[in-house]
Order: C-alpha cells, then sequence, then structure tokens
C-alpha cells in the first residue's frame, strides 16, 4: 500500500505500537458508514511512533522526535481513553470537593478518569466510587413484565365516536413531563389491510419509555404521538381487505412490526388501528389484561429461540429469566421446543418464580457468576446485555443470542423482533392449555387515568431485586457513564448534579459527550504521566504482535469490554 501523502500541517510516522478501541471494530461493522470515509480503510485511532517527514507548516516536531516517558506500547494505549477522560471531566464541571461515581471504572475511559480525578483534581478517594462494569451490571434486568391498565369505558361495538380519550405526547421527555390525557383526539381512519379495536387492556414495555425519551426520533413517527406497542381489545370495524377478523372479534397483538419504527397511534387510547397481520384471535381462558401482557415479550422470546435453531433436546441459558422476556424463554423451552436442559439467572428473591415456570437450574447472581458454571449450553438467550460473559458459558459451536443493540461478533446473535400474528397463533394451544402462562407484575392492572403513574412505576422499577448503583443509599456530584447506562445514571446523581455519558442514547438530565481530540490535553497530562501518578492500563491479554491484529480485533469484539486498552505492539519497521 502507498504510504500517505503529507500535507503541510501533517507529520509522518513511522508506527511503533497502535491500540483498538470499540469504536474500531464499530467503524468496522459499519456504524458510521454514512460519515465515514471512503473505502478501503486501513482503521485504527491510536498511535505511538516516531517522527520522519514533516509537512512545511509543521512546528512542534521534528524528525526522529518521540516520546521518552512511556514505552510506545504504554503510550499508544492513551490518547482517545485520556482525552474522553479529561475533557468528559471538564464538561461536567468536576471540580474539588465534589463526588463523583464512575460507572465501569475498569475499561479504558473509566481507569482514566479514576486516575485523573485522584491526582489532578486531588479527590479524596472515599469521593471517587468506581462500579466495575463486569461485576456490577452482570444482571441488569429488562422488565419487560408489563404494566397493565385497563379503558376506562367497557369493550363495546354498538358506535364508534369521531374523538375518544387517548394520552398524548408532543415533546420528547420524561413521562411525568411530556405525559398528556386528551378527550378530543381523533379516532383513527383505518386503511384496506387494517382494523378499528375498542381497546379493553394496554401494557407497558421498556421500549415504550425509551421512544418517549427520544430513543427513536431519527426513525420515530412525527410528534404528536400516541404511545403504546401491546394492545388487547374487541374488533369493531373491518378493512375491505382484511380476511381473519369480524366485527366481534377479541384480539390481541404488538401494534408495530418494528420497534425503533413504531406508529404515530399507538394503544393508550379507546380506540386504535392495527394492521391484521400484527393480530391474533384472543385465547378464550386468557382475560384481555392478560393477553395484551403478551405480544412483544412472547413474541422476541419465541422468535429468537427460532433464531438459534433451538430444538428438542438441546440445552439453553436465559439471563434475566425474571424479566418479561426471559419468563417466556423459560417456558417456551421447556414446553414448546423441547429443552433438555433450561438453566437461568435472577436474584435471590425471584428463584422461586424461575423454577416455577420450569427452570431446572435457577442462578442466583448475587451468589454466583454463571460463565464459572461447571456445565456449558447449547445456547445462551441474552436478555440482560452480558454477551461478552455468555459466550463464556456457551458450547463449542453452540450460540448466544442477545436483545440488547450494541456490537455483536460471532457466536453472538443480535436479534430484533418484526412483530407477527402468527407467532401468537403458532402458540395459542400452548396458551390455552396452560403450559405458557401470562407472568403479570404484581401492581398491575392500573387503570386508565393511572397512566402516568404507571410509567412512572416502570421507569424506576424495571431492575427490582438487583444490587445496582442507582441502589447506593448516597447520591454523587457527577456520574460519568463510560458504558451507556444514562437512563440508570440519572437515578444515582444528585439533584442539580450532571451525567456525562460517552455512550447513547441519552436520559435527561444526562448529556453526550463526543471527544475532539487535541494534542494540547496529552500535553497538559504529561507531567502526571512522567511522574507515574497517572498510569497507562493495558488489557493483560496484550499487546498483541503486528501478525496477530486479526486476533487482537476479535478478542476486542467477543469481550467488548476489555480491562484497560487492547494494544498492538511491537509494529516492525520496513
Amino acid at each position: 500500500m502507498p504510504l500517505p501523502q503529507v500535507e503541510e500541517d501533517h507529520v509522518l510516522i513511522e508506527v511503533a505500537a497502535a491500540a483498538l478501541n470499540p469504536i474500531d471494530h464499530m467503524r468496522l461493522l459499519g456504524y458510521f458508514k454514512d460519515t465515514d470515509s471512503a473505502l478501503p480503510t486501513v482503521p485504527g485511532y491510536d498511535v505511538a511512533g516516531v517522527v520522519v517527514k514533516l509537512g512545511s507548516q509543521a512546528r512542534k516536531f521534528k524528525a526522529g522526535m518521540k516520546y521518552i516517558g512511556l514505552s510506545m506500547s504504554k503510550a499508544a494505549s492513551l490518547p482517545v481513553a485520556i482525552e474522553t477522560a479529561y475533557e468528559g471531566l471538564e464538561r461536567a464541571q468536576i471540580s474539588a470537593g465534589k463526588s463523583i461515581l464512575v460507572l465501569r471504572g475498569a475499561g479504558g475511559v473509566g481507569t482514566h478518569v479514576i486516575q485523573i480525578l485522584i491526582n489532578k483534581i486531588k479527590y479524596e478517594e472515599g469521593n471517587v466510587r468506581n462500579m466495575l462494569h463486569k461485576l456490577e451490571f452482570s444482571y441488569l434486568f429488562f422488565m419487560l413484565l408489563a404494566l397493565f391498565f385497563l379503558s376506562m369505558a367497557a369493550a363495546s361495538t354498538d358506535s364508534i365516536p369521531s374523538v375518544n380519550k387517548a394520552w398524548v405526547y408532543s415533546e420528547y421527555g420524561k413521562s411525568a413531563d411530556v405525559l398528556k390525557i386528551d378527550p378530543n383526539v381523533p379516532v383513527p381512519d383505518i386503511k384496506e389491510d387494517q382494523v378499528l379495536i375498542k381497546v379493553v387492556a394496554a401494557a407497558l414495555n421498556p421500549v415504550d419509555y425509551k421512544r418517549m425519551f427520544g430513543y427513536f426520533k431519527a426513525t420515530d413517527s412525527p410528534l404528536p404521538t400516541v404511545p403504546g406497542y401491546d394492545v388487547a381489545g374487541v374488533v369493531v370495524k373491518v378493512g375491505s381487505q382484511v380476511t381473519k377478523f369480524k366485527v366481534g372479534d377479541e384480539v390481541y397483538g404488538d401494534l408495530n412490526e418494528k420497534a425503533a419504527q413504531p406508529k404515530k397511534f399507538g394503544s393508550l387510547a379507546e380506540y386504535t388501528a392495527a394492521e391484521e397481520r400484527v393480530l391474533a384471535l384472543k385465547p378464550k381462558n386468557l382475560s384481555f389484561v392478560e393477553a395484551a401482557s403478551l405480544p412483544l415479550a412472547i413474541e422476541t422470546a419465541y422468535e429468537g429461540l427460532e433464531r438459534t435453531e433451538f430444538s428438542a433436546g438441546k440445552s439453553i441459558l436465559v439471563l434475566g429469566g425474571a424479566g418479561g422476556v426471559g419468563t417466556h424463554v423459560i417456558q417456551l423451552a421447556k414446553h414448546v421446543f423441547g429443552a433438555s436442559k433450561v438453566a437461568a439467572t435472577a436474584s435471590t428473591r425471584k428463584l422461586e418464580l424461575l423454577r416455577s415456570l420450569g427452570a431446572d437450574l435457577a442462578v442466583d447472581y448475587t451468589k454466583e457468576k454463571f460463565e464459572e458454571l461447571p456445565e456449558k449450553f447449547d445456547v445462551v438467550y441474552d436478555t440482560v446485555g452480558e454477551s461478552d460473559r455468555a459466550v463464556k458459558a456457551v458450547k463449542e459451536g453452540g450460540k448466544v443470542l442477545t436483545i440488547v443493540s450494541g456490537p455483536a461478533a460471532p457466536p453472538i446473535v443480535h436479534f430484533a423482533l418484526t412483530s407477527t400474528g402468527t407467532v401468537l397463533e403458532k402458540l395459542k394451544p400452548y396458551l390455552e392449555s396452560g403450559k405458557v402462562k401470562p407472568v403479570l407484575d404484581p401492581t398491575s392492572p392500573y387503570p386508565f387515568s393511572k397512566t402516568v403513574e404507571a410509567f412512572a412505576y416502570l421507569e424506576t422499577s424495571r431492575a427490582t431485586g438487583k444490587d445496582n448503583f442507582e441502589d447506593l443509599p448516597e447520591k454523587f456530584d457527577v456520574v460519568y457513564d463510560a458504558v451507556g447506562q444514562s437512563d440508570r445514571a440519572v437515578k444515582a446523581v444528585k439533584k442539580g448534579g450532571k451525567v456525562v455519558t460517552v455512550a447513547g442514547p441519552i436520559t435527561p438530565p444526562a448529556f453526550m459527550f463526543m471527544l475532539t481530540s487535541s494534542g494540547s490535553i496529552l500535553e497538559k497530562l504529561n507531567p502526571y504521566l512522567e511522574s507515574g501518578k497517572v498510569k497507562a492500563v493495558i488489557d493483560p491479554n496484550g499487546p498483541y504482535p503486528f501478525s496477530k491484529t486479526r486476533e487482537a480485533f476479535a478478542y476486542l469484539e467477543a469481550s467488548s469490554r476489555a480491562m484497560g486498552k487492547v494494544v498492538v505492539y511491537p509494529i516492525p519497521s520496513p
């Protein structure tokens, strides 16, 4: 490959060492294709080496210069991580005497946040709290256990009004601030392939409030919005092309085929419209409340199992077995797919629930690490975002499926639901026989008038029973979020404090920080690096020789949460 041309303000470097960051493999996977430079690409952000040529306007350096305070491998490990740490702290206006919580203190950014605080700003050690993401975030429950509320009026097909009551928001934010009841929302018109439903019950999922926070702005329908995915009710009108349903049928389903591309008009209204293909007839033995609890969670559970090609005789480990999806994965794997063994994780007080659903092995995540279990599994179904650990619990040739968005490399498969009523139809015999049961949150149902309270409960209680940072008795002036958990971080900050995050999506009052890389920060920190007060932290698996760069990427992709930085060194001279 030709050497790059040196522009006037550039220098040409003979590379001695480079470091990999999660952003490198995210770029490789195409996350930035819309703004990336044209292919083919030579990857890599962090570099350490020797200047061999200067542009005509380069003033700070001369040929032969190299940094002598650190080894090349240590120097290469620093730039992105330490600059992000420093600029993020400045953006949060952290200063002496303030307290801070660092999420994922063992990562590349987190290790430097801690060191800069202790050594540069003279923090008392007790004021810096470091939560190791690999340990403390092990079992974040995605509480897809929906909250339920009955519509104010009983189902009736006698007459269809022109307007109806609906919950609406016209701007993004927390439900308590933006969600309002509107008694005069026009009843939606139906298309040829749609039915009009008189809503009897609806269910809330975390995706509802995340959408309200603005996580899907780029793909969301235009505001104002009537929220709600899951619905159960009675058909009161059918489109001209509808063949499966008739007026009076009791139906249920997930209104949105694609979770990140939701409709403008959801289920939190007296009437809603839905395509025929996303609905199914309600099992007769289920109440409307029970039926409303199922669609999004049970369809995700079923389609995820199909994606892993799960079949009779195979074993499975379910991470987050007490959550909305997890409770259904356990039941489906055991009673529908014929699993030879079902293991699942939960907190101590939820272990009996796992056993009652069919789990052969209930793993208490507060007392043992699932990846250290003596047996391995054909499939690990990850509902909590711990795929990096899940790969250690799967058999050779097995599969790890995750429903939590983020980078995924083989054998991890990321799955996003395409909602369809056919799954509900397939599962109808199991629901009617009682082999598969709805799992209701004990606080539900909420009346229609208490929808804001239902959202508030969901927003604050989706991870009940865990031992996580937001449950700490103290609150902090600043929370530095290096993992993308700002929705939880905001619960650990003092009133008037700040949450800075380097990974989206964002929950107010958190704010996103994107690094503008500058050598001036490295110059500011030079005395601390040379004195050894701030140290480079290199992942113990490194450095990797240049010939093993693919293996370095594979390690970064598979673990996704390396301890410190993954370094490539030495890079051979020509």
